[in-house]
């Protein structure tokens, strides 16, 4: 069964993406690559330029330039 799918809400695959940087759940890299663009879709289409949002350790960032990323702390 897998860990996420492309209908969660946004805060809810960052929740996924947590857990997996805390080693409290394991995905192969292509689950991992596929949670990422996954991840930087829903910034592109649902964070103004210069938003952010952060859940847990997991921050996902639009900048002013429209480039999305994906931040772990």
């Amino acid at each position: 069964m897998p860990v996420f799918c492309s209908d969660m809400n946004t805060p809810d695959l960052m929740k996924v993406a947590a857990d997996y940087h805390h080693k409290r759940i394991e995905l192969s890299e292509s689950e991992r690559k596929a949670l990422i663009d996954l991840l930087k879709l829903r910034g592109q289409s649902e964070l103004e330029y210069g938003e952010e949002l952060e859940i847990d350790s997991v921050r996902l960032l639009r900048r002013v330039t429209g480039a999305v990323g994906v931040y772990f702390s």
